[in-house]
């Protein structure tokens, strides 16, 4: 006979990674990224705080899930755009930098995250070193960007690569801020109007 009491039990890890990552962001859609919490997470999970600490021990390891949570969602969407696209053209590029932005609900919240993460840096090496590692990710967006734009011809032969991405890349760190802090000020309909109208002033 087989007691079954002695036949470890298979826990399916990131099974339950995913089904808090859930959680988490429906607590962030319904509260603000402010009220992501240990406590909040494990009531709207129906998990005991205990268990999610397993996962999550405190804030900071929920803010470097939801940041990785951002990334990856960021680059499934880009990858959807390039297979519906078919080909290089300006409006893809654009469309790829507008990711960057928060335009909707769900981008707001990913943005939300990085302040996060951009706030926690300040006191956690962990945050600091994943604060570094995003930036860079984000400057290579934008830097293929540039890249993509003086291959279809929208770059002026006076520009040289390394400035405008540096240019392109506080430009869009600057709309995100204003999206965030100030969305009366500026809507996401005159954020696109502006990062098209700086592409469109890179072929002179």
């Amino acid at each position: 006979m087989c007691d079954n009491r002695w036949v470890p039990k298979v826990v399916d890890h990131e099974g339950r990674r995913a089904e808090l990552a859930l959680a988490l962001w429906r607590v962030a859609l319904r509260d603000g990224f402010d009220a992501v919490t240990v406590r909040s997470v494990a009531e709207e999970s129906g998990w005991s705080a205990g268990a999610l600490r397993h996962y999550f021990p405190d804030k900071t390891g929920m803010v470097l899930f939801a940041v990785d949570f951002v990334v990856e969602a960021v680059r499934q969407r880009i990858g959807r755009a390039n297979a519906a696209a078919g080909e290089l053209s300006p409006r893809l590029v654009r469309n790829h930098l507008e990711q960057l932005l928060p335009l909707d609900d769900e981008r707001r919240l990913e943005s939300e995250a990085w302040f996060a993460l951009v706030a926690l840096a300040h006191r956690e090496p962990s945050a600091a070193k994943r604060r570094a590692e995003v930036d860079d990710l984000i400057r290579d967006a934008v830097d293929s960007a540039v890249a993509a734009l003086e291959e279809l011809g929208e770059f002026g032969a006076d520009r040289t690569r390394a400035v405008e991405t540096t240019r392109l890349h506080a430009l869009l760190d600057g709309l995100v801020l204003q999206l965030l802090a100030r969305p009366a000020r500026l809507s996401p309909e005159q954020a696109r109007e502006i990062l098209a109208r700086h592409l469109a002033d890179l072929r002179s």
